[in-house]
């Protein structure tokens, strides 16, 4: 399971020492390296140290299944899960019943059911366990999440259910003594941000994400984001929440006429550096090709203003 690899592979947030959650504070650029396949491009390293070292907020999110190839003073945590899917073997067998991903990782994943109770217990435990090894090995101030994939298909219930479970039970495992009791846990927004920002909306959540994460992000012709990432922008704009977009030079943004000719027009670096150019988007990573998730290129974006985790329904 993948939790039990945490000791050797750490996923990581870098935040400034002084930051709790639970205050608000002054606009600070964020940074986010990231990798989900083996470690984390040297040079967006160097970008994170270089940011940390300058006071913006860094975030290192990877598999944990990859090794660090370093480590640094005031060490948070975020791991991926791969969530809504589980992987073909055991880790499947867990589960009551799989179908088919319909997606290219076919080979490799089997999808689950997050709206069954059992299902989600499931998941929950692997989170809390992975938290609760992070909780041992990181310093007291640092902040742990949690990167939940394949959530896509949720509704802001579904959404709700899921986060709503995993917070309650690290809460548990707060009141046991299994996590430290002012330790700040939380949690990504991966995709799907109509149903994430309709749960804060309606009251379904009261915990904002750490961030928002929009994969296949692009821009047409005229410059504009495509919908979603312009979804994740709103969510970002009314929560406080940072928005990372997810670009692959695999992607075709749009066509374009060349004289007698049609052509595709990928997703450049240059395309994705204007994206990250774009208000209330906090960056973006550049990835060459979306099967091996690798980003070689991170654009910073706008700051963004530290804010409770925490909403107060009374405003």
């Amino acid at each position: 399971m993948v939790f039990r690899l945490l000791a050797a592979a750490i996923a990581i947030v870098l935040v400034s020492n002084d930051w709790s959650g639970s205050a608000a504070g002054e606009p600070k650029k964020h940074y986010w390296a990231t990798s989900l396949s083996g470690a984390v491009d040297p040079v967006l390293l160097q970008g994170l140290r270089a940011a940390v070292e300058h006071g913006e907020t860094g975030w290192l999110d990877i598999d944990p299944k990859a090794r660090l190839p370093w480590e640094a003073p005031g060490i948070n945590l975020v791991l991926y899960h791969v969530g809504g899917n589980c992987y073909v073997g055991a880790d499947c067998r867990r589960f009551p019943s799989t179908e088919t991903t319909g997606t290219r990782w076919d080979d490799d994943e089997r999808a689950i059911d997050l709206y069954e109770p059992v299902v989600r217990k499931i998941v929950i435990a692997d989170l809390v366990a992975m938290v609760q090894q992070a909780d041992k090995d990181m310093p007291p101030r640092s902040i742990i999440g949690v990167h939940v994939d394949n959530v896509h298909k949720l509704d802001e219930r579904g959404i709700a259910a899921l986060f709503n479970d995993y917070l309650a039970a690290v809460d548990l495992a707060k009141r046991q003594g299994a996590i430290s009791g002012d330790r700040v846990i939380g949690y990504i927004a991966k995709n799907n941000p109509q149903a994430f920002k309709r749960a804060l909306d309606r009251g379904f959540l009261d915990t904002r994400p750490l961030y928002q994460i929009v994969e296949n992000a692009s821009l047409d012709e005229h410059g504009a984001l495509d919908d979603t990432s312009q979804l994740a922008r709103a969510l970002g704009r009314q929560y406080g929440v940072p928005v990372f977009l997810k670009t692959f030079g695999s992607d075709i943004a749009y066509k374009a006429v060349r004289g007698a000719r049609v052509m595709n027009v990928y997703v450049s670096q240059e395309m994705t550096a204007r994206m990250a150019r774009l208000p209330h988007i906090a960056g973006a990573a550049w990835s060459a090709d979306e099967v091996d998730y690798h980003p070689t290129l991170f654009a910073q974006g706008s700051p963004v203003i530290d804010v409770p985790l925490q909403l107060d329904r009374r405003l």
